[in-house]
């Protein structure tokens, strides 16, 4: 391997390096709202037990629970892109290094595998966007008067 093999290799390596850094913050921020977002579920699910069953107050936490296991559901969906990502970029860079290793013709192998790791982290940032915006529903729903 010459010098300027090793150079490529390491600038290639990059990408997917970079990439797996940023997707698990986002994947610490997101299981953190994940739990969060359980934590209430469960909190009006008790509350919700303890209510009379014509109470007003019935329906507007069975909205609340409603609206948080849809953000839950985005949440969790977002979570599982955003591993798949990982899992590929993980191939991906096995697949680089086999490459240059064993000076297999693996290009294409990793322009696919890292082709698929990028679109599970825009449908798993799609979810994301979802989910933010989906939550605005929430706060609506906590501050309206019925």
């Amino acid at each position: 391997m010459q010098l300027q093999d090793a150079i490529n290799f390491i600038n290639a390596s990059l990408a997917p390096a970079v990439l797996v850094t940023g997707v698990g913050l986002l994947l610490a921020g997101l299981q953190s709202k994940y739990s969060t977002l359980v934590g209430v579920i469960r909190q009006l699910n008790a509350e919700r037990r303890n209510l009379e069953p014509l109470s007003p107050s019935l329906n507007r936490v069975s909205k609340q629970i409603d609206s948080l296991m849809q953000r839950a559901r985005l949440v969790r969906n977002a979570i599982f892109c955003f591993y798949a990502t990982v899992v590929f970029l993980v191939f991906s860079s096995i697949a680089l290094g086999i490459g240059v290793l064993s000076s297999l013709a693996s290009t294409i192998l990793v322009f696919i595998l890292f082709g698929i790791s990028l679109a599970f982290l825009f449908v798993g940032l799609g979810y994301a966007t979802r989910e933010a915006i989906l939550s605005y529903r929430i706060v609506q729903l906590e501050t309206s008067d019925e």
